[in-house]
């Protein structure tokens, strides 16, 4: 193709919170923007997004509101909506970057992102009820089949797509998040040291796990380290919600609310640690973000994690305080041992930046256009999951109704 492939990316995600899929999909669209052979097309919801003002990424701005997030109203719009949006874009490839999105028949080859299947396998954390679940799973699958490609962000991810969906081995490709590279860091806060939370506040995060990790520092080694969380307390679950109070009997523990890039990058940088005990994961991007930027990594052995940060974190048992209240007091201190961590996290992050993201991708555009049934790309063979593939569920009749009374939305970004 002699002109620049025009990709339409689906955008609608950045009508709601901030979550780690906007920032992958935010940064894989600026870094496609800067490539010759891409023409970026971003589809929006009902709400600009300021910052792409700034880089050459055409947009188009859509009707999909911050209610339409549920799964059946999302699915509904999609398959209304979507396939003149598509045409409108007069795009070369659509890629549904938000686990489903695919129309029953859009014009173009199409690739789909799946960042986890964690909703898919916990539906009760994550829906109001059996109808809000089955149109998910129905949305992920149809989505899935239509696809000329599925691309995943872990090999993690992979086999369990691999495993639940169905799913011919080479239609599925693994291609990693990524990260800004960076310099500095990697220094501890000598006015008060602290160990730093990124993330959401949904359960399976585990913040109860990393209250009581911190409790345990506390009573073992003193008052004397403080605790930041991103986001406010007003957001904790329901089993987390009491513990900042009772901790701060214990020990310091503040929230820092939604803080911009240039805080975050601060916060990473004079940390003690980085601490995420998430007992599932699909990629867990703090973990990559702090090792770029010299932040030592305390994760827990859960879900991609492990593939995630390989011997260049500490990786624990999620449930095991004394685990993890010894390896935060590991590294306190100067010591050889965080050096060694720090400069393997920094060559691990080096290996996976956006840039590199952003070719891996290309390379699928290209390979779904030039052959959506046939073409192939290089993949990284799996064994298959243990958890053995679910039954397809039926649809019960009532099921078909509207749920435009549906109360919970899809949470995840």
């Amino acid at each position: 193709m002699s002109r620049p492939l025009r990709v339409l990316i689906d955008a609608r995600m950045l009508i709601g919170r901030f979550s780690g899929v906007a920032r992958v999909v935010t940064k894989l669209a600026e870094e496609l923007a800067k490539q010759r052979e891409v023409k970026v097309i971003a589809l929006l919801g009902n709400r600009p997004y300021a910052p792409w003002t700034a880089h050459d990424i055409e947009v188009i701005q859509s009707s999909f509101a911050a209610e339409d997030r549920t799964p059946y109203r999302r699915w509904r719009w999609e398959q209304g909506n979507l396939p003149g949006l598509i045409r409108q874009a007069k795009a070369d490839v659509y890629h549904a970057t938000w686990n489903s999105g695919i129309p029953r028949n859009a014009d173009v080859p199409c690739v789909l992102t799946i960042h986890d299947l964690i909703p898919w396998e916990e539906p009760k954390t994550h829906f109001a009820g059996m109808a809000e679940a089955w149109w998910y799973r129905h949305a992920v699958r149809t989505s899935a089949r239509r696809a000329a490609r599925v691309t995943t962000v872990s090999n993690y991810v992979r086999s369990a797509v691999l495993a639940r969906l169905g799913l011919p081995p080479e239609k599925v490709i693994h291609v990693p998040n990524g990260v800004d590279q960076t310099i500095g860091g990697g220094g501890v806060c000598a006015d008060w040291p602290y160990v730093l939370y990124v993330g959401g506040h949904e359960p399976r995060k585990n913040l109860p796990g990393v209250f009581a990790a911190m409790r345990r520092y506390w009573e073992r080694y003193g008052s004397g380290l403080e605790l930041r969380l991103t986001g406010r307390a007003a957001t904790l679950p329901a089993d987390a919600a009491k513990e900042p109070l009772r901790l701060q009997l214990a020990g310091p523990v503040r929230f820092l609310d939604d803080i911009d890039d240039q805080e975050l990058e601060r916060h990473y940088r004079f940390a003690v640690a980085l601490v995420l005990l998430s007992r599932a994961e699909g990629f867990g991007l703090p973990v990559l973000e702090a090792m770029a930027h010299g932040c030592p990594v305390i994760a827990a052995a859960r879900g991609a994690l492990p593939e995630v940060v390989g011997d260049a974190g500490i990786l624990v048992d999620p449930d095991d305080t004394e685990q993890i209240s010894a390896a935060v007091f590991s590294l306190l201190a100067p010591s050889a041992f965080r050096d060694a961590l720090i400069a393997r996290g920094r060559s691990r992050a080096a290996m996976l930046s956006w840039t590199r993201t952003a070719e891996q991708m290309m390379r699928v555009y290209q390979a779904a256009c030039a052959s959506p049934a046939s073409a192939s790309v290089p993949v990284i063979r799996l064994a298959p999951s243990a958890n053995a593939p679910a039954p397809t569920p039926t649809i019960p009749t009532m099921l078909m109704r509207d749920q435009q009374g549906a109360n919970a939305s899809y949470a995840r970004g």
